[in-house]
């Protein structure tokens, strides 16, 4: 029912394998998440995969960033959608919830777009709360 919630739990399904990457099917939305997670440092980027028969529809890899050569400790300890769905959270500019004391990051979709909590803050901002990364 929510295609962000499955991208997440493909990519803690990842994790857990200690794979080296992950493929998803392809949306807008969930380009915009991966670039943040890119820009922020939880993975090492992603990529466009062209499915010849699909049309249309293509697959996006991520690939998955781990801070030891035996991939025991990955970049991303925790990754929670907050608004579903069925409940749809948004937040105030002044009260943007911390994430982890600071250390992890709030995804917001705002009208300037998604962005982080912190990128939220210094432009005064509110909006729908996607999602914690720490």
């Amino acid at each position: 029912m929510d295609p962000v919630a499955d991208m997440f739990s493909a990519i803690k399904n990842a994790i857990r394998r200690k794979a080296d990457h992950v493929e998803v099917p392809s949306s807008k939305l969930k380009e915009a998440l991966l670039e943040l997670l890119r820009r922020e440092g939880y993975i090492k980027g992603w990529e466009k995969v062209q499915d010849g028969a699909k049309g249309t529809q293509y697959t996006l890899r991520v690939h998955l960033k781990y801070l030891d050569p035996k991939k025991e400790r990955s970049a991303i300890s925790g990754l929670q959608k907050v608004s579903k769905p069925g409940r749809r959270i948004y937040t105030p500019k002044h009260k943007i919830p911390y994430v982890e004391r600071g250390f992890g990051i709030a995804i917001l979709s705002t009208d300037a777009g998604l962005i982080t909590d912190h990128e939220a803050r210094k432009l005064g901002k509110g909006g729908e709360l996607i999602a914690y990364v720490w």
